[in-house]
């Protein structure tokens, strides 16, 4: 999976994303454990690779990387800024 292009804009602004959604003016800021895995999301990515990113950046047990990885992906399907055309 990775993050939609279509309609959407996103910047790295001091450490933290700030992503744009055109289609429906959904504005979302991410903090840098968010930033993170934005980054990740950028390229077809799947949920090992985003935990695997999230324990490498900070140092977190496999467990929470998991838990961190699942919310932020539902909040992201939630607000329709997934392409999940891809890989899981």
């Amino acid at each position: 999976m990775k993050l939609r292009t279509d309609g959407v804009t996103w910047r790295e602004i001091d450490g933290e994303m700030v992503i744009l959604d055109l289609s429906s003016s959904t504005y979302l800021r991410t903090n840098q454990t968010g930033s993170t895995l934005l980054r990740l999301l950028a390229e077809e990515t799947s949920v090992d690779e985003l935990a695997d990113g999230l324990m490498a950046a900070y140092g977190i047990p496999a467990e929470q990387a998991s838990t961190d990885v699942d919310a932020f992906l539902e909040m992201l399907r939630e607000k329709n800024l997934l392409d999940t055309a891809g890989a899981r």
